[in-house]
């Protein structure tokens, strides 16, 4: 690694660092839905909140908040009285002559709120312009000649950053301002109301905020994002230059593996894929055994003694997946696990019975290795594995990858996996012995010849 990249890795680190750290919330109901963009469920939440007479057991006590706010506004000329809240009306979708408000707040003749809601979509073509103009909300019969001047208001309810409405009339109330009372609303009225309702209501809340007002973990999403950004060409150098690494050890993980082994050596196998490495290597009881590693681009990466591999039809070893076969033997996927191996530097590794070879095989070995469960126990007491209870991966362990040990991390990647092998297999005569037994009798049933 060059010194400029090393560099500019270091103020990566640093600036990362620095960020707060921020879980992303739970997402509302809205959002499981995927439908927290769509102004017609806002508008559908927030008149049901203000409707005394809906079934949430709230009465008049969200409208009147509400009321009560936007009575204190500057640049709303509204003045609330709680003697109107009895007359108080709301409609949604009130038809007029042109056009079709989305909701309308009227007590009598006295006053009326006109309501225009967005939520990420602008305004129509002259919308607001076009509902000062009407003489009348025909939908509910009500004649705006018969409102005093100064009972006429209009609200356009958008985010902070909308566009000012074309209409002077319409004074711009922000979502978020909104969003703002209710949550006082639902502070100032702690456990006065249904448990379900409060919990709608915030929930709603959330929606309102988690849309237009950036949490702290979409803060700290956007500044990675422009991290990211602004030093893609470093981080692209990197996993260009992984990518290669990684493509080269899938194709020589057995070769190293080898090397790594105790006693172990290359040899030559006719029967085997090119691809794949044959090794002879020495167990613990004393005897020399051929094992095939199963290196390449496959993510089903095996390894296992040549007597764990049988064609069944011709009852001979093999080291390929030809059916009909009984294939048994310990696993590690690189790209299933690519990201526990690099991210978290943990190994995983199985003891696999393989289930596409013979559904018979596959049946009974699985049958007898539950039947010998206690022994296997007994075999795997002081090492990482543990039975899974599951008839394809028998027995699964997980290993450091311990990256600072080694000259690099496929190194230590390697020598995880050679410490896998020495405590399931190479070190392990009575777990290899358990397998041998359940393997022979099972194939002794199956072969089909």
């Amino acid at each position: 690694m060059t010194r400029s990249i090393e560099a500019e890795l270091a103020m990566i680190r640093q600036q990362l660092a620095a960020l707060p750290e921020a879980e992303e919330p739970p997402p509302t109901t809205l959002q499981v839905l995927g439908r927290s963009t769509q102004e017609r469920d806002w508008q559908q939440f927030l008149v049901h909140f203000l409707m005394p007479g809906a079934p949430h057991g709230l009465e008049h006590a969200v409208l009147e908040h509400v009321l009560a706010a936007l009575s204190d506004r500057d640049d709303l000329e509204y003045a609330f009285s709680r003697f109107d809240i009895d007359d108080i009306q709301i409609a949604q979708e009130v038809s007029t002559s042109d056009g079709i408000p989305d909701v309308v707040l009227w007590a009598s003749d006295e006053w009326f709120i006109c309501w225009e809601l967005k939520v990420h979509a602008s305004e129509g073509q002259d919308q607001t312009e076009r509902y000062v103009a009407v003489d009348s909300f025909d939908g509910i019969g009500l004649d705006k000649s018969g409102v005093p001047s100064d009972g006429q208001h209009y609200v356009f309810l958008a985010p902070e950053s909308a566009s000012s409405p074309a209409a002077e009339e319409f004074v711009h109330i922000s979502w978020e301002w909104l969003a703002a009372e209710l949550q006082s609303f639902l502070i100032e009225s702690y456990d006065e109301y249904p448990a379900r309702t409060t919990a709608q209501l915030r929930d709603f809340v959330d929606t309102i905020r988690s849309e237009l007002t950036m949490t702290d973990y979409q803060e700290n999403q956007q500044e990675k994002v422009e991290l990211y950004v602004e030093n893609y060409g470093v981080i692209s150098e990197l996993e260009a230059a992984f990518e290669e690494e990684w493509s080269e050890f899938e194709a020589t993980w057995g070769r190293r593996l080898s090397q790594t082994l105790a006693g172990a050596e290359l040899i030559e196998d006719a029967d085997a894929p090119e691809e794949y490495a044959a090794v002879r290597v020495q167990m613990e009881s004393g005897d020399r055994r051929q094992w095939t590693f199963r290196q390449g681009k496959s993510d089903w990466s095996w390894l296992f003694p040549r007597e764990w591999w049988t064609k069944l039809d011709e009852n001979r070893p093999v080291s390929d997946a030809t059916k009909p076969n009984a294939r048994v033997g310990l696993v590690h996927r690189l790209d299933r696990h690519r990201t526990e191996a690099v991210r978290d530097h943990t190994l995983i590794v199985s003891l696999r019975n393989a289930p596409s070879g013979h559904d018979s095989f596959y049946n009974n070995f699985a049958a007898r290795f539950s039947d010998a469960n206690t022994e296997i126990a007994e075999a795997i007491e002081e090492t990482n594995f543990t039975i899974t209870g599951n008839k394809s991966n028998l027995l699964r362990a997980e290993y450091d990858i311990n990256v600072d040990a080694h000259a690099d991390f496929f190194d230590a990647y390697v020598e995880a996996l050679a410490e896998a092998v020495r405590e399931i297999a190479l070190e392990n005569s009575e777990l290899v012995g358990i397998i041998d037994r359940l393997y022979e009798t099972t194939v002794a049933e199956d072969v089909t010849v």
